[in-house]
Formats: C-alpha cells, sequence, structure tokens
C-alpha cells in the first residue's frame, strides 16, 4: 500500500468514528423536561435568557422567594433540589457602585458595564443598582445581585440580558417610593 492508500483508509475509518460516536452522543444527550418561568420571584424576566444560564437538563424546576419585596428579598431556583441560581434585592445606603457589590459579595474583579455603570456583569453573576432619589423617596438604592451556580450554565451575553431587563421591570414597578 502506497502513503495515500493509508491516508485515505485513515480518512475512512475517523469519519466512521466520528459518525458512530455522533450518533451514540445524540442518544444520549441530557434533556430538559422543566418548563423555564417567565418570571422570578414575581418580576418578569427574558425567558430565551434564562433558559441560556439554566442547566441543559433536568426534570423538575422550582422557584422560591423569602423576605419582603420592598426591603430584602432572596429568590432562588432550584433545578432537582439542585440551587441553580441565586437572586437577591435589598435597599442599601446610597452611593455604592455595581462594580464595588460585584467584588465584596463574590470577588469578580473584572465586569462588563451596561446603563453606564449601574449593571456590571459577567458570564456568572451580576448586579444592578437603581438608584432612589428626589421628593418623597429615601435617599437609598435598590441593590439586585444575581449569582448561577453549578450545574448552571455561565453565559455572559445571558447575564447581561436577565440582569438588564429584570432591574427595567423591578423600575417600572416604582420601588423607590417612600413606605410609611
Amino acid at each position: 500500500m502506497t502513503h495515500r492508500t493509508y491516508l485515505l483508509r485513515g480518512v475512512s475509518i475517523l469519519a466512521t468514528v466520528i459518525a458512530v460516536s455522533t450518533a451514540g452522543c445524540s442518544a444520549d444527550k441530557p434533556s430538559r423536561e422543566f418548563t423555564v418561568p417567565k418570571a422570578l420571584c414575581g418580576v418578569s424576566v427574558p425567558v430565551d435568557a434564562l433558559s441560556r444560564l439554566l442547566p441543559a437538563s433536568g426534570k423538575k424546576l422550582t422557584t422560591e422567594a423569602e423576605g419582603s419585596t420592598d426591603d430584602v428579598l432572596l429568590c432562588t431556583v432550584n433545578v432537582d433540589d439542585v440551587m441553580v441560581l441565586a437572586l437577591s434585592r435589598e435597599r442599601i445606603v446610597a452611593g455604592d457602585s455595581a462594580r464595588h457589590i460585584l467584588y465584596t459579595q463574590l470577588r469578580i474583579t473584572q465586569p462588563k458595564f451596561t446603563e453606564g455603570t449601574s449593571i456590571a456583569y459577567v458570564d456568572q453573576a451580576a448586579v444592578s443598582l437603581l438608584k432612589c432619589r428626589g421628593a418623597g423617596v429615601e435617599e437609598e438604592d435598590i441593590s439586585t445581585l444575581v449569582k448561577v451556580l453549578k450545574p448552571a450554565r455561565p453565559n455572559e451575553s445571558a447575564m447581561k440580558s436577565l440582569i438588564s431587563a429584570y432591574t427595567a421591570t423591578v423600575k417600572k414597578q416604582g420601588p423607590c417610593k417612600k413606605t410609611s
């Protein structure tokens, strides 16, 4: 056999191995049986962005909320009883930055920004700040932090979309109004 014959036979064998292994992989591909929620603890979110962050497979998705929606809120997403996403929202003293919160809470040092600097994000986490200022409003900020946990999937563009849409929806709800 010539060198060319060996090469052609090798390519043919490689193509067969790839075809067989690909067929095997597609048959064993994990499936997602749960439905991706349209809201997290009463706040609508983009389903596509949330879907890209959640695990690729799983049977049952549950969400849980703890705390008051006015002062402190913790919202968790669990897939098959494993926490895969945590979202916290709280009123904080005015003047902090999204970057600083991301660093102090999660030790993330090089985030990207959107909305000026009021949203800082990376592939596995994000922070947003709503500044509450003006008449009839306590001077404070509302901080939202989102973190994906394994087996969830980090995705920078999905995280940016999720935190931006979530923050815009919260802002429309008028959370800065002074409560008595």
